[in-house]
């Protein structure tokens, strides 16, 4: 992940981003797309003082034209996991947003981004987030199959759990949890 000062530093914009922005607004407002409106509401683009730096509105542009880690990234803005410290959560809850998160992880999820696949999986799983409303065991299932098939070694050990814990809907399979820990071991 970028450092934050190597983020917050000035970007060069050779376009009108603003205008941009605004466009991609209104045509969202046109066609319905109620989370492209809400996430640029949330980030109040239109305000005096937005509530995002140039260099994160730029990101949301990449996100709307289909980049994929842009995407993924605009998804991270609105997860707050577990993990998150209470200060931190307090001072940022206007951004706890998870149905947003799972729009823009979604997005980039179904071009195939294997860290949004893992990280979609992850939030609509009972054991990585136990306080989810999405909770749903055959979309985690599906999104850490997808993850794992990229090689990403967190999401291939969060399938081995998948596949051994049982505890949701999604169904187990101990021979393949099992050949799936061989293979990550060099056993296989």
């Amino acid at each position: 992940m970028a450092d934050v000062a190597e983020e917050t530093k000035v970007v060069e914009i050779p376009f009108d981003l603003y205008g941009d922005l605004e466009d991609a607004y209104d045509d969202a407002e046109r066609n319905g797309d109620e989370e492209i409106v809400q996430t640029l509401d949330i980030f109040g683009l239109w305000k005096d003082r937005p509530n995002a730096g140039t260099w994160f509105m730029h990101k949301i542009w990449r996100a709307l034209k289909g980049d994929v880690v842009a995407q993924t990234d605009v998804g991270h803005a609105f997860y707050w996991d577990d993990n998150v410290p209470d200060k931190k959560r307090e001072r940022f809850k206007w951004l706890d947003r998870p149905a947003l998160a799972i729009y823009w992880y979604g997005l980039a999820a179904e071009a195939g981004y294997g860290l949004a696949q893992w990280t979609l999986a992850r939030l609509y799983c009972p054991h990585f987030d136990p306080h989810s409303e999405f909770e749903n065991g055959r979309f985690a299932r599906h999104w850490l199959e997808q993850a794992a098939a990229h090689k990403l070694k967190g999401a291939t050990c969060d399938l081995v759990h998948c596949l051994k814990c049982g505890v949701c809907s999604c169904g187990r399979d101990i021979p393949r949890a099992e050949a799936l820990e061989a293979e990550m071991n060099g056993e296989g």
